[in-house]
């Protein structure tokens, strides 16, 4: 009786410890998942309209920038001006719409135009579309209003003529000499990619509203141009009049406020409601509703899912365990003795084992004496259990291993009771030594000294004499590849002066072709224009037609002499050889902007001396490599060339602002150009460093160290 009610005691105890436990639970995850549930709506508000304000802002720079673009001012200014010819106002217009079709492709908007100012439009980059805005009015739109002012503006509605949503951004065009505003540019962006970032939850809201509540940018369609919350007559007639959303009317969603931070729609369903202010459009709201009936499944689901199973399992348990400790208590002792037979039977079976184990075991007490030892040990050291047994292990060691095993090992395993890999050399009866590794463990008793060991020994003599061997074999191959680094590196050294001689090689070919090119043919072609002029001074009062042939000779003989002079300059250009570097640089630079359409701009700080012929042949031609890279592939509309020189140190940069490149992905087709700048720069005992990231151009740096360009 005693049994049964200590059991069923135990049981209520751990009922309605389960009780208690469900309930703190459930109280517990119920504030933390409406605490969680607010924190995530703020987090989640933020995100989006940070992002938000980001999308609507992100073409006030580009239109500002499409305001100032020449094609648009002389376009409007040549309308203000009646004496303009009618050629050039088609050849303007022409401009000017190929500048609004290159925005708007580049920016990926809905459409850009340009309006007069009375608010028509005048071009527009969908002029060909059947919702164009050519001819059409806009001047009730607050954006225009704003920016004919003079000031830029950006401006949320529904487009009056195609239909769809948009943010429109505004800028004046403003005459160049007196700033008088000629006209008004404008961007219209499409909301769709924003709202496709709004998500599609079942439980969570997000919408966009303006000052009235109407719902403009929402995650569900048919919120679209409803009225979030309940507004008066007075407003809606303002909405309607204002044209900003269409005609109008504009049912509601059916939501009502129930506090700062609640709302109720028409089937009672109740959310939590947080808002925020979007930058730059005043009393614009990012709103963000989130149903309680999700807040609460949050709380009632792991509820149901954890604890009551858990307190109907513990019931069942407790019951369970009642019945069966009962019923067990009567079988222990037979369960006891049983347990007593196995442990004898096993310990019959553990000493088989090790007396049979093909491996080297022994047992020592805290003295260091052998109490046990296996007999594949006694086989393997030639002994007789009597005469090893109650000895000193160290007896069987050589000099060597005895004095390791009593100063160190020993005394360390007796107070850790683990040892590992521990090389021993034993002594076999007959004398003969054994190479092994030692690993014990220590057996405690129950107050858990160490009583005893259990070790094993692994007999590593022939891997000893294996790696003895093996390591004659690695002195022998590290002598091999000694005399083969140093073989390596003289033949290296034999490419990289044969590399210099082929460059200097070539320069001095370049030098001597571009001489030939300038003096031999530049002077047959300056006397074959001499000839041409003369013969056409003669034609002329003969025959007109000759007359004008002989002039057409005459200017290709001027176009060839050009030529042949960029080509020699490009050989090798005299002024690298006559002023120096700098003013070759600053001729290329200018030369290849000429060329290129690209701004190239060059700069030096410091005072540049006397340099080597080879350092600036060198850096001329590595300027020389780069900017034909950025011409061929960067995609750049700017790249700059930058001079640093003190007195020990030379330094040259080019930086270019294209689209970069993986300099750890080129090919070595495509890299051939990089390799040759890093072998010219390596001959002269330079330094060359190539940066870039796809998106935000490349960077070369060259560097001289005067100092160790002399001492080499």
């Amino acid at each position: 009786m005693k049994l049964r009610l200590i059991f069923m005691v135990l049981s209520l105890l751990v009922f309605f410890s389960a009780a208690t436990g469900s309930y703190l639970y459930y109280a517990s995850l119920k504030t933390a998942a409406f605490t969680e549930a607010e924190h995530h709506a703020i987090t989640r508000i933020e995100i989006i309209q940070k992002n938000l304000a980001g999308y609507l802002s992100e073409n006030v720079k580009p239109v500002r920038a499409l305001a100032g673009m020449l094609p648009l001012v002389e376009f409007l200014g040549q309308r203000s001006h009646a004496t303009a010819a009618p050629a050039k106002s088609v050849d303007y217009q022409a401009r000017a719409e190929q500048l609004l079709d290159h925005f708007n492709t580049a920016l990926g908007s809905d459409v850009c135009y340009l309006m007069d100012l009375k608010g028509v439009t005048l071009l527009s980059s969908n002029r060909r579309a059947k919702d164009s805005f050519v001819g059409k009015k806009f001047a009730f739109r607050p954006y225009f209003q704003e920016a004919v002012k003079g000031r830029p503006a950006s401006y949320l509605a529904l487009g009056s003529t195609s239909g769809r949503r948009g943010v429109y951004c505004s800028y004046p065009v403003l005459a160049p000499s007196n700033g008088r505003v000629l006209g008004v540019a404008v961007i219209k962006a499409s909301l769709e990619q924003i709202e496709k970032k709004l998500g599609q939850s079942r439980d969570e809201i997000v919408v966009v509203t303006d000052p009235h509540g109407l719902i403009f940018i929402a995650n569900r369609k048919t919120w679209l141009f409803k009225l979030l919350w309940r507004t008066s007559l007075d407003e809606q007639q303002e909405l309607a009049r204002s044209r900003q959303f269409g005609p109008g009317p504009w049912a509601g969603v059916g939501l009502a406020a129930d506090g700062d931070h609640y709302a109720v729609d028409e089937s009672g369903r109740r959310y939590l409601v947080n808002r925020l202010g979007i930058d730059g459009f005043p009393g614009w709201y990012v709103i963000h509703l989130r149903s309680l009936k999700a807040i609460y499944k949050v709380v009632f689901d792991p509820l149901v899912r954890v604890t009551v199973p858990t307190v109907v399992t513990l019931c069942i348990l407790v019951g369970l365990a009642v019945f069966f400790l009962y019923r067990n208590a009567s079988v222990e002792i037979v369960q006891r003795k049983r347990a007593e037979q196995a442990l004898r039977e096993s310990e019959q079976r553990y000493r088989s084992i090790y007396h049979n184990t093909p491996a080297m075991l022994h047992s020592i007490n805290v003295s260091g004496m052998l109490v046990s030892v296996s007999d594949h040990w006694l086989e393997a050291m030639g002994y007789e259990r009597a005469e090893v047994v109650g000895r000193p292990l160290v007896d069987f060691l050589t000099p060597e291993s005895r004095a390791y095993a009593e100063k160190e090992v020993m005394p360390e395993f007796f107070q850790t009771g683990f040892c590992k890999d521990i090389s021993y050399q034993l002594v076999r009866k007959d004398g003969s030594t054994m190479e092994v590794l030692l690993s014990a463990i220590g057996d405690r008793d129950r107050e858990g000294k160490i009583v005893r060991s259990l070790a094993v020994s692994i007999d590593i003599s022939d891997r000893k004499a294996a790696e003895a061997a093996l390591k004659q074999a690695q002195e022998k191959l590290s002598l091999h590849t000694r005399d083969l680094e140093c073989q390596v590196k003289r033949r290296t050294e034999e490419l990289r002066r044969l590399s210099g001689s082929i460059l200097a090689g070539q320069e001095q070919e370049r030098a001597a072709i571009a001489r030939e090119l300038h003096d031999e043919l530049g002077q047959v072609l300056t006397a074959l224009r001499l000839e041409t002029v003369w013969l056409g001074d003669r034609m002329r009062p003969l025959d007109d037609k000759a007359a004008a042939r002989a002039v057409m000779m005459t200017e290709l003989i001027d176009e060839t002499i050009d030529g042949v002079r960029s080509i020699a300059l490009r050989l090798r250009p005299g002024i690298l050889d006559d002023l120096g570097l700098v003013e070759a640089l600053e001729w290329y630079a200018a030369d290849f902007e000429r060329r290129s359409g690209i701004t190239c701009a060059f700069s030096i700080t410091g005072v540049m001396p006397d340099l080597d012929e080879s350092l600036a042949t060198a850096a001329y031609r590595i300027a020389q490599e780069a900017l034909t890279n950025v011409a061929r592939h960067a995609a750049a509309d700017q790249v700059t060339i930058f001079l640093a020189v003190d007195e020990s140190r030379f330094k040259m940069e080019v930086e270019d602002n294209g689209s970069g490149f993986s300099p750890e992905k080129t090919s070595a087709a495509d890299g051939l150009g990089i390799a040759g700048m890093r072998e010219r720069a390596t001959l002269i005992g330079g330094d060359f460093t190539i940066t870039s990231e796809f998106g935000r151009g490349t960077r070369i740096v060259f560097r001289v160290d005067f100092e160790g360009e002399k001492s080499s």
